[in-house]
């Protein structure tokens, strides 16, 4: 079976049976790292630090929140990181996730089973990198804009649902073409440049990417109700 179905298998098993043990709070302020901004009751979780997997999974829901999630800028390149098979959910309109610096998401160094970070009805996700066998997956209302250049999404995958948006800010389309496309799906397939994507740049230094819808059940029939006409106007 591809690796990129058996990922969003595994993701939707994980996500239907079972729920997030740390969830996003923002009352103290935006610091994705303070712990004084999580619900941190049903989880044996006690701190938070940049490259140290957390063990439990992790919800980020619609809102309202005082203050929405942010990776600050630190020392370095660092990464909110999650242990293997942990789910990152960023579920909602109001759901989202950015970064002050050059900071990204990721699974431990080596991992083969690393986390999965879902995006759900209508939620943002704007890290300027993943890293280290992350799987993210997009549904059709949701979209990822990556900051970075130079392979943002790195030793990981993108399952696109029909509709879903992808962005880059410093990736132009012949570079997604090298560094990305065998990285993307499109509900489990390959991804293919007018055939299931439309690849475009952003007019600037970056690219677009969108999973080209499913037509509606309307045009459909239409385009049935078409065929049916010629076949009889031939007759």
């Amino acid at each position: 079976m591809p690796k990129p179905l058996i990922f969003l298998l595994v993701s939707f098993c994980i996500t239907t049976s079972s729920q997030a043990s740390i969830s996003w709070l923002g009352t103290v302020s935006d610091d994705i790292f303070d712990v004084g901004n999580w619900d941190l009751s049903a989880s044996s979780v006690t701190t938070l630090e940049p490259n140290v997997s957390i063990e439990d999974s992790v919800i980020i829901g619609a809102g309202p929140f005082p203050n929405a999630p942010v990776i600050p800028e630190v020392t370095g390149q660092q990464r909110f990181q999650l242990a293997d098979g942990q789910v990152f959910s960023l579920q909602g309109p109001g759901a989202s996730l950015s970064v002050f610096g050059n900071e990204g998401v990721g699974g431990a160094p080596g991992t083969l089973n690393g986390p999965i970070v879902n995006l759900l009805d209508g939620a943002s996700f704007q890290p300027f990198f993943v890293v280290n066998d992350v799987k993210v997956t997009i549904d059709a209302t949701s979209s990822a804009t990556f900051g970075g250049g130079g392979n943002p999404i790195n030793l990981s995958f993108v399952d696109l649902a029909p509709g879903a948006k992808l962005a880059f800010l410093n990736e132009d389309p012949i570079a997604f073409i090298a560094e990305h496309l065998g990285k993307t799906t499109v509900n489990g397939v390959p991804a293919e440049i007018n055939t299931n994507i439309i690849l475009d740049s952003d007019g600037a230094t970056g690219s677009t990417v969108t999973a080209i819808p499913e037509p509606s059940s309307s045009a459909l029939l239409l385009l049935a109700s078409f065929g049916f006409c010629v076949r009889r106007r031939r007759a």
